[in-house]
């Protein structure tokens, strides 16, 4: 569902009866394909730790791709994704920490996609507008600061 204005984002980014999603590939298949998008992670249905946006390259809003992000986060792979940089970083690393580790290719991907699938939840708003990359960019530093009243997320917060 496309929205028209932040406080109809902000509700459906934290209104505790929209549904919380998984990040699985059959979840993916819901969101439009086309528009931009921003969402909420949460850590164990609860944790606000991180807010992200996606579809934010292509001329005009039927060229942008709001479910590349989403689906990028599902895969876990490290390589050019931050949100997958700080879940290893934080939550999958300090699991290893003091134990025998023998370094096998990928290991960590597939380590940190099953801690993503298995702990990991959002929802999502989608704005199909031209200028839906601007007001996505723009949510997404505010809430990230902290303002609209909610909590600053964890891995990703900032100060203005």
């Amino acid at each position: 569902m496309a929205h028209t204005s932040n406080d109809d984002i902000l509700k459906t980014l934290f209104d505790s009866s929209s549904e919380l999603r998984r990040f699985t590939n059959s979840n993916i298949k819901d969101i439009p394909a086309h528009g931009s998008i921003i969402y909420t992670v949460f850590l164990d249905n609860s944790e606000f730790i991180y807010v992200g946006i996606g579809g934010l390259s292509g001329k005009s809003v039927l060229d942008r791709n709001p479910q590349s992000r989403i689906r990028q986060h599902t895969q876990g792979t490290r390589s050019g994704d931050q949100f997958c940089i700080y879940i290893q970083d934080f939550y999958v690393l300090p699991t290893l920490l003091g134990q025998p580790y023998i370094p096998v290719k990928g290991h960590l991907d597939r380590l940190t996609k099953a801690f993503i699938q298995n702990r990991l939840s959002y929802r999502y708003a989608v704005v199909q507008s031209e200028d839906s990359n601007v007001i996505v960019r723009s949510l997404e530093r505010e809430l990230q600061a902290g303002l609209h009243g909610h909590a600053i997320p964890k891995l990703n917060g900032k100060t203005l």
